[in-house]
């Protein structure tokens, strides 16, 4: 009796002891329920992650959702990451890792129609871009680099009609005036020769 009664102790014990870790690698699911949108996150419980001084981090802390630059005082959203209208169409749906925006991030309009794509990497936008217009048109669509708009951006005013711009860390780059082709100076040449005025001797 005495050996099956230690026995259940130490058994007890144990899941006692893992029933205290668990929280330390586990997630747990958190709703907010606001004036306008219902957020449903998952939070990590406990950790002490390398902190970035100009990345926004994400936290909750008395059924709120906050954000501090460069640091938290709350539990950081690790996981998925969901807003809803009222309507409980979805609004905003992305992911979290450690406080910090991650991965592909995707905003819808209240009629359920796509308006935005972003792809971030440890809280700062890196990767692919793509706006859209009411009807999920695509508007723009580009890369951005720690941050920054990077490379060609591509604005749609319509099916036919693209507007390219390039950029270089944020700012639009002026494209050098390009050289005439050799055709080009050819028809040039047979223009002026046209209509350039006659001598006669």
């Amino acid at each position: 009796m005495t050996k099956t009664y230690l026995t259940l102790l130490a058994l007890l014990s144990t899941l006692t002891l893992y029933a205290q870790k668990w929280p330390e690698y586990g997630l747990s699911q958190v709703r907010i329920i606001e004036a306008d949108r219902t957020i449903v996150a998952r939070i990590e419980p406990s950790g002490k992650p390398d902190i970035y001084t100009g990345r926004q981090y994400y936290w909750y802390s008395s059924n709120t959702i906050q954000t501090t630059q460069g640091g938290f005082s709350g539990r950081l959203l690790h996981g998925i990451y969901q807003e809803f209208y009222i309507s409980k169409n979805l609004k905003t749906q992305g992911y979290f890792k450690k406080g910090l925006k991650d991965g592909v991030w995707k905003s819808w309009n209240e009629n359920g129609t796509l308006i935005e794509t972003e792809t971030w990497q440890q809280g700062s936008k890196n990767g692919e871009f793509t706006t859209y217009d009411a009807l999920g048109r695509q508007k723009q669509q580009g890369n951005y680099k720690d941050g920054f708009r990077e490379g060609k951006v591509r604005s749609y005013q319509g099916p036919d009609s693209v507007t390219t711009v390039r950029y270089k860390a944020g700012q639009p780059v002026k494209a050098a005036p390009a050289s005439p082709t050799v055709w080009q100076k050819l028809k040039e040449f047979r223009l002026w020769k046209k209509h350039s005025p006659k001598t006669t001797a």
